[in-house]
């Protein structure tokens, strides 16, 4: 209890000097102004609202999709339950419990099958990261020449490289025995538990038509995400052009998903502002400072939470109409003992 106490402390401190970072950077008094400017152009706010509706029912269909290579039956609803659920507890009650772990416990509640459980809401994430990248190679290939994005380019190249590197050696069976990846897995701690979760994961390297069509629909959420942030922060007055967009917020949601910080919060805003910088959003006129900048890229950022915490609402209410007696972090910690079956 004690080392999770400390562990909560030290994400909270994280996410105090990131935020306190990120606000001397901004021109807070300007922030109000900026709003009403999204305000008087409601329509890109609206549209941005729009398109991210359609996130959680694409998204059931991937993980119901997933679920069924593992031999896990739900229905439609009961997939987009589950999803509007994890969603509203990523994104209206970040903390120490995420959306992925109350996912993983109903699920598991219900089938009694652990290990699936687990393997698949986590692995529904990482296929989504990866296909965010696959698209921010696009337009990387469009933004070839473009210096200002070139730190994002060289990132998403990185992380997408390396997970093609990882799940080459992963599936191949030649090069499991030469770098002798069973026996390292082996000698590691909960051994057991964590066979069951390479089981699970390596059945998709007989089903790569589920795996490529779990890909196609992660573009169509994730292309979404990027086209609701392009939208608000062009209702804000950024000149910024698409495939800036596509390049830069693979990034951030890398970092949103894998810095173990509550809900991202200072690590999204300090990328932000990092990647969206004055030549960035000022597209070519070069008349913005960096502090305008800087708050822009705040004021974006925010504008996409609250987007989200709307379209996650109905998760809440799911939530209550079929709560256990079971509290989120007490789901969390079940699932942390092992996903063995239950």
């Amino acid at each position: 209890m004690a080392k999770r106490i400390l562990w909560l402390v030290l994400r909270l401190l994280v996410v105090a000097g990131l935020m306190i970072f990120v606000i001397s950077r901004s021109d807070m008094s300007a922030v109000p102004d900026i709003g009403r400017q999204l305000v008087d152009h409601w329509g890109w706010a609206l549209a941005a609202l729009g398109v991210m509706i359609f996130q959680s029912p694409v998204g059931a269909i991937r993980w119901r999709m997933l679920l069924k290579v593992q031999g896990i039956e739900i229905t439609f609803f009961e997939s987009l339950r589950l999803t509007y659920i994890g969603w509203f507890f990523n994104n209206c009650m970040p903390g120490s419990v995420g959306g992925d772990f109350v996912k993983a416990y109903y699920l598991a509640n219900q089938t009694h099958r652990k290990a699936e459980a687990v393997t698949v809401v986590f692995l529904d994430r990482l296929i989504g990261l990866v296909a965010m990248c696959m698209l921010g190679a696009v337009a990387i290939a469009v933004s070839l020449h473009d210096q200002r994005v070139r730190t994002a380019q060289i990132l998403v190249a990185v992380f997408l490289t390396g997970s093609v590197v990882g799940a080459a050696v992963f599936y191949s069976r030649r090069l499991r025995r030469f770098l002798r990846i069973d026996r390292l897995l082996a000698a590691l701690p909960m051994a057991d538990t964590i066979a069951k979760v390479e089981q699970a994961v390596f059945v998709y390297r007989w089903h790569k038509g589920k795996v490529a069509a779990a890909v196609a629909y992660s573009w169509l959420t994730q292309g979404l995400s990027v086209l609701a942030v392009w939208w608000l922060a062009t209702g804000l007055g950024s000149q910024a052009s698409w495939h800036q967009y596509f390049v830069n917020m693979p990034v951030i949601w890398i970092a949103w998903s894998l810095i173990p910080v509550p809900g991202g919060f200072g690590v999204v805003e300090f990328l932000a502002q990092a990647l969206f910088s004055a030549g960035v959003l000022d597209g070519t006129e070069a008349t913005m400072s960096v502090s305008e900048a800087a708050t822009m890229a705040l004021a974006m950022i925010l504008a996409y939470r609250v987007v989200q915490m709307i379209v996650s609402a109905p998760g809440g209410v799911l939530y209550l109409a079929r709560r256990t007696g079971v509290s989120p972090t007490h789901m969390r910690e079940a699932m942390e003992t092992g996903p063995s079956d239950a």
